[in-house]
């Protein structure tokens, strides 16, 4: 769903103004950016919805909607998984539908079951989704109401377990920020991000979990949490991935153990594994740096809530600076202040070479989003895309190795690599 064009509210003309660093103060202090967030805190997401699925069916009808296994990895009992995960809904192209977290809880046989938290403005269609592939399943859905229960975000100054070993469910235990009234789990989406926590009414989070070796720091506004969601490069929701049009390795949901390569069939799978066995991603959502005429690029990406700049409408196409406008090189997604998301072409916009045979990268390289305003006036504003470590690593792991760029050797082994994932793929649909 690509965000709604600007309408002529105080605050969209505000944004459609060409970029300032010296805008007057008061110009902006309705719509000031956030401050930086801290190094330790929490948040309420109030942009996040809740559905509720239980009875018998629940888990069962879950294991073939979701791209996340809800059974327990290598378990020849077949145990149902008793932790949260990040996750996704995928239509029959395999096509994002909703990023999501899950959360199982306990009660009866028919009140036992899972909460799934999704973008607030899609609980209605995703809804409709789920009630579509009900059939005859033994189960209820409900939307939760607003209060009914609250969804927090947690972070400390130190880093979790690198990709949250309890989340990869090697045994049937429950997550260790569950609670007979909190449920929780790792947030996996980037190293050392923090918890994500469910509580019930509208309460702080400090009523259910006082203790500073479990919760620290104070509480901020959901801006701060979105600043430091993409300075981490995270996106969240159908206004940063796109419905029915992101791929799911494409939001880094692969990365962030959001995928089980393993499971069995569910809807969008086909697609979805095909692509992981070609071992290449050229797309991928990326932390970029906004910056205006005069400024300069950076070598790493920073928030300054004093740099007002405009922001690109959702879905802008980043193109070169320079001569000819060429080949699209992403797509800007949403930002705040001078940072924000971008869906980015890996060997256009980074260094980052995937195969053998070369990038369009070429160092210094300026990239720009250029749009016109309801007024017809035109805006530009100028991009680098930053690639998180932890997002190298990850490319470069496994089938991922780091090419040398112009050698006929790695090329040929890279093209070998791909046909045997071919040919063991067809042999697998053969048996």
């Amino acid at each position: 769903m690509m965000r709604p064009r600007f309408s002529a509210c105080r605050r969209c003309l505000a944004r459609s103004r060409h970029f300032t660093t010296t805008a007057p103060v008061e110009q902006h202090a309705q719509n000031a950016p956030p401050p930086s967030p801290p190094a330790t805190g929490y948040a309420r997401l109030t942009n996040r919805g809740l559905i509720s699925i239980t009875g018998v069916d629940s888990s069962t009808f879950l294991q073939g909607l979701i791209t996340q296994n809800m059974l327990v990895t290598n378990d020849p009992s077949l145990r149902i998984r008793r932790t949260g995960s990040y996750t996704a809904f995928l239509n029959s192209q395999g096509r994002v539908l909703n990023d999501a977290f899950i959360y199982p809880f306990s009660g009866t046989e028919e009140e036992s079951g899972w909460l799934v938290e999704v973008d607030k403005n899609e609980v209605s269609t995703l809804l409709k989704h789920l009630k579509k592939h009900k059939l005859r399943a033994k189960l209820k859905l409900r939307a939760l109401e607003d209060g009914e229960r609250s969804v927090w975000s947690s972070w400390k100054d130190h880093p979790e377990p690198r990709w949250a070993a309890y989340n990869l469910e090697t045994e049937a235990s429950p997550s260790p920020f569950s609670t007979s009234n909190v449920l929780g789990c790792i947030d996996s989406r980037a190293p050392g991000f923090g918890s994500r926590l469910v509580t019930p009414g509208s309460e702080d989070l400090r009523a259910y979990l006082p203790d500073e070796t479990q919760i620290a720091g104070s509480e901020v506004e959901l801006a701060s949490y979105t600043v430091r969601r993409m300075l981490n490069g995270v996106a969240e929701g159908q206004t940063e991935i796109i419905r029915e049009s992101a791929l799911p390795m494409e939001c880094n949901m692969d990365m962030a153990r959001g995928i089980d390569f393993r499971k069995g069939c569910y809807v969008g799978q086909e697609l979805t594994i095909r692509t992981h066995h070609t071992g290449v991603v050229r797309k991928r959502i990326l932390p970029v740096q906004l910056y205006g005429q005069g400024q300069s690029e950076s070598a790493e990406i920073s928030y300054d809530p004093s740099v007002q700049l405009a922001l690109p409408p959702g879905g802008s196409n980043i193109s070169k600076s320079g001569g000819r406008r060429g080949r699209s090189a992403g797509k800007f997604l949403n930002g705040v202040g001078n940072i924000g998301l971008a869906l980015c072409r890996l060997e256009m916009m980074t260094d980052i070479a995937l195969t053998g045979e070369g990038t369009q990268y070429t160092p210094g390289q300026e990239f720009k989003v250029s749009w016109t305003t309801d007024s017809e006036q035109p805006v530009e504003v100028k991009l680098q895309a930053f690639v998180p470590s932890w997002t190298r690593d990850f490319i470069f792991s496994g089938t991922h190795k780091p090419p040398s760029r112009n050698t006929e050797v790695d090329g040929e082994r890279a093209k070998g690599m791909v046909e045997q994932l071919e040919e063991e793929e067809a042999q697998r649909r053969t048996e």
